[in-house]
């Protein structure tokens, strides 16, 4: 895979702050389905002949520029409304859908995965134009071994450091394992220097994600499903890694203090050099940029429990689906086979910043998001709250209370995983 630099890749980043989406999701809350929201629109959501009608959570600057090539090219217009993410986006598609108003092609995200059995979403296994989807996207989109949706970007987040300061104790890089990354911070706070901060405030723990990746990556499959089946639980699966991230905390390596900064804040503390690393995304880039422009920094995928095994936090991005009701049908599977296309992917990374991933376009990067980039387009990417099937939102917000606590030490790190499983079990028996 060759990546190339993009000059102005840094710059188009910025719209992609939301994009912890499904991450966030858990926070903003999810929404049940007959919720009322609002949107904006610039067309009728029914279309007409010769059109297809399209409701995106992107907004129409940043679509804008595909949708024009897609009429160009096929002599379709797109009638196009928009709301914004995550709630109002979710609730306002799934009234929509209910009221049979619904939009021919939508975008079908984590928190709307419940459509698909409600019948609201067409089946699209075996379309030709799925076959560039990478693999990670591919597994978003499918349901029950069929697949619902086209996905072609993915974000990828993980260590971001201050060459400076990791020089001051002997490293240019970041370790192969947990444990060299544990002696790192070890290393750092030795000298004075605060080692590591994950956004523990905004319930955004970003080194644990990947590390908990990397962990499953080693076993024999990813125990998501079988958790949630009752095959196994979150006490035999997430232990060890949980128990392992945890001893940032435990051994003082990240201060108590984090509990107090929100994510921005964290950002700030980076870019003024007041902590050697913390957990990063592609959306940090600017900021830090902006804020520290002479700062040297990196972004290195999260080391793994065993060496040589480090991943990243991350997701594939939501996905374009056609209403299983579509107005107009034909057309909407013409614009999906359009969205497929490397024309449309080189558009839509353009105008939106988004790391595309599909095979059949290589696309262009800034240096300081390059590692990123490529941590995405490989697959090896992992956020719990995508892989959840249900009660996402009320597991995610359980899991930050125990997590805030454990910092706060009133809870024990080996008991977090347990308290999942409990919770699990009150939700599924309501």
């Amino acid at each position: 895979m060759s990546v190339h630099h993009s000059e102005n890749g840094s710059a188009q980043l910025s719209r992609r702050r939301f994009v912890q989406g499904s991450l966030l999701a858990a926070v903003l809350g999810g929404t049940a389905l007959g919720t009322s929201a609002c949107s904006t629109s610039t067309a009728a959501a029914g279309g007409g002949k010769g059109s297809v009608s399209f409701f995106s959570w992107d907004t129409q600057t940043i679509m804008k520029p595909v949708l024009d090539l897609f009429t160009q090219q096929t002599g379709t217009s797109v009638s196009f409304s928009y709301a914004p993410p995550v709630p109002q986006y979710v609730s306002t598609l799934q009234t929509r859908l209910q009221a049979h108003t619904g939009a021919d092609v939508f975008i079908l995200t984590a928190e709307d995965k419940q459509l698909v059995g409600g019948g609201f979403v067409k089946d699209l296994t075996g379309q030709k134009f799925l076959e560039p989807m990478n693999s990670a996207n591919k597994e978003f989109m499918t349901v029950d071994g069929k697949v619902y949706g086209l996905s072609i970007s993915s974000w990828a987040g993980g260590i971001m450091y201050n060459k400076e300061l990791l020089a001051k104790v002997g490293a240019d890089k970041l370790p192969d394992s947990w444990d060299g990354f544990l002696d790192l911070c070890r290393k750092l706070k030795d000298k004075g220097i605060t080692p590591y901060y994950d956004a523990a405030h905004d319930g955004n723990f970003m080194a644990l994600w990947g590390l908990l990746g990397g962990y499953f990556a080693t076993q024999s499959s990813f125990p998501d499903a079988d958790i949630f089946a009752g095959r196994t639980t979150f006490a035999d699966t997430w232990t060890d890694p949980l128990v392992a991230y945890c001893k940032l905390y435990t051994e003082k390596l990240t201060p108590k203090a984090v509990l107090g900064l929100t994510g921005d804040q964290v950002v700030s503390e980076f870019a003024n050099g007041r902590v050697a690393m913390f957990g990063a995304g592609t959306w940090n880039v600017p900021a830090v940029q902006k804020s520290a422009p002479n700062l040297s920094f990196q972004t290195e995928a999260i080391p793994g429990l065993t060496p040589g095994t480090s991943y990243w936090t991350g997701a594939a991005s939501p996905g374009y689906a056609i209403n299983a009701k579509a107005k107009n049908p034909e057309a909407a599977l013409k614009f999906l086979e359009f969205l497929a296309s490397p024309d449309a992917v080189k558009a839509y990374g353009k105008s939106s910043g988004a790391i595309t991933t599909t095979s059949t376009y290589t696309p262009s990067f800034a240096a300081s998001i390059t590692n990123q980039a490529l941590g995405a387009r490989s697959g090896k990417i992992y956020l719990p709250v995508v892989a959840w099937p249900r009660h996402s939102n009320e597991l995610s917000q359980e899991l930050n209370t125990q997590m805030q606590q454990m910092i706060q030490g009133s809870v024990k790190p080996k008991d977090i995983p347990a308290a999942l499983d409990k919770k699990l079990k009150q939700l599924d028996a309501k």
